[in-house]
């Protein structure tokens, strides 16, 4: 019955008020919430491995702060938006983009060391021992190859920035946007759309709350108005 009872006349209004705004909507508007114009100190990007530092330590929860802000800084293009939620544990994020990102960069380092290994055990320097089939077996390559894969791709971007080589620039919300400062948080939010068209691809960590989330749910249509669905990538978490 409640279904059938007349709307309110502060709902009514509501309703007419949202009504005229939404017709009011220029392409100057529209270019102002995707464009930096104006505003271009807002552009910012963070490099993947300082957000993999510590298992990922940054994702442990939402708030940031001056600190965290200053993890990022200024850039002419953003690599990857990284669209997740906040409610997802931060170890799988962090396994995720470490899977996503190092992978690769695991197999290929890894490749030198197990031939090493091989030539190693054929010339006899490293231990072997007999199978049933009567021909001796390399061991070393069977135990270390494994960890060291998994080392690389774990902490392997960390490694990297030892040595000045940080990783692609990528875009979270945390960090590349002030969460302390009320006017600049403000600003940052209204850009959003602005930072999904700087960005080169999406990185979306999807998990079964991400299409219940309207922050995440805003980002994907956001991203998917404006882009090719071939720039986005889907990693499970």
């Amino acid at each position: 019955f409640n279904m059938l009872r007349p709307p309110r006349p502060w709902a009514e209004r509501w309703c007419a008020m949202q009504a005229s705004r939404s017709i009011h909507w220029t392409s100057s508007d529209v270019t102002e919430l995707v464009t930096f114009a104006g505003c271009i100190e807002l552009r910012r990007a963070v490099p993947l491995a300082r957000i993999l530092r510590s298992r990922g330590r940054v994702f442990a929860d939402s708030s940031g702060s001056a600190a965290t802000y200053l993890l990022s800084e200024p850039v002419s293009r953003i690599d990857v938006f990284i669209s997740h939620n906040w409610a997802v544990s931060r170890m799988l994020k962090f396994l995720a983009l470490s899977y996503h990102f190092s992978f690769g960069l695991a197999s290929l380092l890894v490749l030198p060391f197990a031939l090493l290994l091989g030539a190693a055990t054929a010339l006899g320097l490293l231990p072997d021992v007999d199978n049933s089939s009567g021909y001796p077996v390399g061991i070393s390559c069977r135990m270390l190859c494994p960890l060291c894969f998994l080392v690389l791709m774990l902490f392997g971007r960390n490694i990297l920035a030892w040595f000045g080589y940080e990783g692609p620039s990528v875009f979270l919300d945390k960090v590349c946007i002030h969460q302390e400062n009320a006017a600049m948080k403000q600003q940052g939010i209204e850009k959003l759309g602005a930072f999904l068209v700087a960005s080169d691809s999406m990185l979306v960590l999807y998990s079964d709350i991400y299409l219940v989330k309207l922050w995440t749910v805003y980002e994907l249509a956001s991203f998917l108005s404006q882009r090719d669905i071939s720039e986005m990538t889907v990693v499970p978490v």
